[in-house]
């Protein structure tokens, strides 16, 4: 999977670039995204969208949910709490 490009020499610095800002979501939809992700390709396509659904649905109905909404929506950063 590509993400991003870098210039010659510098995948090292894209790549932890790339893991701050990863740290920086909420630990729920980060987990739920690398559950996807890992066990995704070896799902049948009749079935991705339900199993992604059954994943992401907790994931969306959260504390950690509302907690970025409402961060968002004051301009601030988010105080996660994985729950």
């Amino acid at each position: 999977m590509v993400n991003r490009l870098t210039d010659p020499g510098e995948s090292l610095a894209g790549a932890l670039e790339l893991a701050r800002k990863i740290t920086q979501s909420g630990p729920l939809a980060v987990r739920a995204t690398k559950k996807i992700v890992r066990d995704g390709a070896d799902w049948p396509a009749e079935e991705r969208w339900a199993r992604q659904e059954e994943i992401m649905g907790p994931v969306m109905t959260s504390a950690d949910a509302r907690e970025g909404a409402l961060a968002f929506a004051e301009k601030r950063a988010p105080v996660w709490t994985g729950k």
